[in-house]
Order: structure tokens, then C-alpha cells, then sequence
């Protein structure tokens, strides 16, 4: 998978749900376009961070607690850290349907257990995807990191469910 994301931290504690990422009343859930993007966007984290969105810049790593994406299976909350700019999610432990709907859309979500710990918010972070190691480039520490199963992978590289299930379907109706 030979990639290197770098970035600097945004850091959250445990338990932050999909409510918090893109609150409900933000999310028309089926529209999609860009005015709900924009609006999801602009909300994001709200309740915790206001106008956050102001200060999140592309390629930005959030590093959360245990338990990140908990709460009702909501795609929105995914995209809505893609259109911030952040290129991972980097957590002690993540909800499984928010892991699924972050590979599905080609977003990196990584569990790294004792990730909180290593990193202050603003520390700047080097995620190897090919060696699976991260490195705090801010504090001079690192530490080997699980690699995605193949499947994943694939995923991933394809640019997402859709865009591998597409390229797998044209294939198999050439043949």
C-alpha cells in the first residue's frame, strides 16, 4: 500500500459519536449534495469544538480515544471528516459500522491502541502505510501499527467500495 500521510494532530477523548462528528439535524440522509455537505461540514463537532471547521486544514490527522464513531450508522459523519481535509482517523479503538463506512467511502480509519498517549494536539504525525508504523515526527517517537487485511486494502486503493465494485463490474461485462 505504499503511502505516507503527514499531518498535524486534532485530538478528542473517548466516546465520540456520530452525533458529535455531524449532529442529525445538520444531515438530510439521502441527499447528499453540496449544500448538505457544506452544512455538515460547518457543524461538525459543534457541540464540542464550535466552528472547528475554520481551523481544520487539509491533510490533518484526528487522533481520538477509545470507542470513536460510536452511534447510529451514519455515512455523513465519515464524509464530513473527509470534506474538513482530514486524511486519517487515528484511534484507540474505533466502532466497527464507523470503520466499515470509512473504508467504504476510501478513508483511512486506523486502531492504534495507546495512540493518545503518544501525541498532544498540534504534534505533527507520519503514518507509513507501507512499513505500518507511526511516527510522531513533533516528539521523536513511534510504534508499529496493525496493516489493513487485503480486502481492505484493495478497497482503499480502489478509492473506495464503489468505485472497486464499478471497476469490477465494467470488467466483468467486457469478458
Amino acid at each position: 500500500m505504499s503511502e505516507v500521510l503527514r499531518g498535524r494532530v486534532w485530538k478528542f477523548g473517548d466516546n465520540i459519536d456520530t452525533d458529535i462528528i455531524a449532529p442529525g439535524d445538520t444531515i438530510s440522509f439521502g441527499l447528499g449534495d453540496a449544500d448538505e455537505e457544506r452544512i455538515v461540514k460547518e457543524n461538525a463537532f459543534r457541540d464540542v469544538r464550535p466552528e472547528f471547521y475554520k481551523r481544520v486544514e487539509r491533510g490533518d490527522i484526528l487522533v481520538a480515544g477509545r470507542n470513536f464513531g460510536l452511534g447510529s450508522h451514519r455515512e455523513p459523519a465519515n464524509k464530513a471528516l473527509r470534506s474538513l481535509g482530514f486524511t486519517a482517523v487515528v484511534a484507540e479503538s474505533i466502532a466497527r459500522l464507523f470503520f466499515r463506512n470509512s473504508i467504504a467511502i476510501g478513508a483511512h480509519a486506523l486502531r492504534v491502541p495507546g495512540i493518545t498517549a503518544m501525541v498532544e494536539e498540534g504534534d505533527k504525525l507520519e503514518i507509513d502505510l507501507d512499513k505500518w508504523r507511526i511516527r510522531n515526527l513533533t516528539r521523536g517517537t513511534e510504534k508499529q501499527i496493525e496493516p489493513y487485511s487485503e480486502l481492505v486494502q484493495e478497497i482503499l486503493e480502489g478509492g473506495g467500495i464503489v468505485a472497486v465494485l464499478k471497476k469490477r463490474f465494467e470488467s466483468e461485462s467486457r469478458d
